[in-house]
């Protein structure tokens, strides 16, 4: 029988990003599922099925250090598997709720020429897509690459706030003024495919949740000791 990470590298999509994508996916999470419970990565959903022909949920959390308007950022895939071993059904995070991930014309999982999960990320954002027709109809795709570049700061999760403070006003309009200098962008919508297993170094990649979880405060402190450095560096240069 798969083990459970076995099973993840199995069914791992593909994911599409934008040609002028500025941020590079660090690592991704896993969780399997077998009966209903309540996701730990995404707490507002209870991950349920109908287990009589679902052998399993799989999770994927999806970890990048910016969205284009914060540092922090966590996607997610769900990957329902049967007991036959197909994929029954796929669901993608899109801005804080969820879509079904189906072909536009046909309704079914949407697949490369291989028989693999394709998905489209929104440029920037990273929200989960079927259809690279689909980032035109979500409001302010453009904007929020542009003028609203980094406006949110750090959002930080409540799941992380006993062991990582939340960062002062300071350090919000620092993070804001960082990422709309170094990142905004045009997005091209045009895609280029991203293969994590080729991509991520072995350590990042198929981490069990808790794992990766346990890692966010670190990499979010050492992200802003950084864009601390560089500022600082910056301030120095011009002074």
């Amino acid at each position: 029988m798969d083990t459970q990470r076995a099973l993840a590298e199995r069914y791992l999509p593909i994911f599409m990003l934008d040609e002028k994508e500025p941020f590079a996916m660090k690592a991704i999470g896993y969780t399997v599922f077998t009966c209903d419970l309540r996701s730990d990565s995404f707490p507002k959903r209870v991950i349920s099925a109908d287990w009589e022909r679902t052998a399993c949920v799989i999770e994927y959390e999806l970890w990048f250090d910016y969205d284009i308007q914060h540092l922090y950022e966590l996607e997610h895939v769900w990957v329902y598997v049967a007991k036959d071993g197909s994929v029954e059904k796929v669901e993608g995070s899109f801005h804080g709720k969820y879509l079904n991930q189906v072909d536009l014309d046909t309704g079914i999982v949407p697949l490369d020429e291989s028989g693999r999960i394709c998905l489209y990320l929104q440029p920037g954002k990273h929200a989960i897509l079927p259809d690279p027709r689909l980032v035109r109809l979500v409001p302010q795709w453009r904007a929020s690459c542009a003028q609203l570049a980094g406006a949110d700061g750090v959002p930080l999760p409540e799941m992380f706030q006993d062991r990582m403070a939340v960062p002062d006003e300071r350090t919000q309009e620092l993070v804001h003024r960082y990422i709309r200098k170094r990142f905004s962008f045009e997005p091209s919508l045009r895609f280029r495919p991203f293969f994590p297993e080729r991509s991520l170094p072995e350590k990042e990649l198929l981490l069990p949740w808790e794992k990766l979880k346990e890692s966010v405060p670190g990499r979010l402190e050492a992200e802003l000791a950084r864009i601390r450095e560089e500022e600082e560096d910056a301030e120095g240069v011009s002074s």
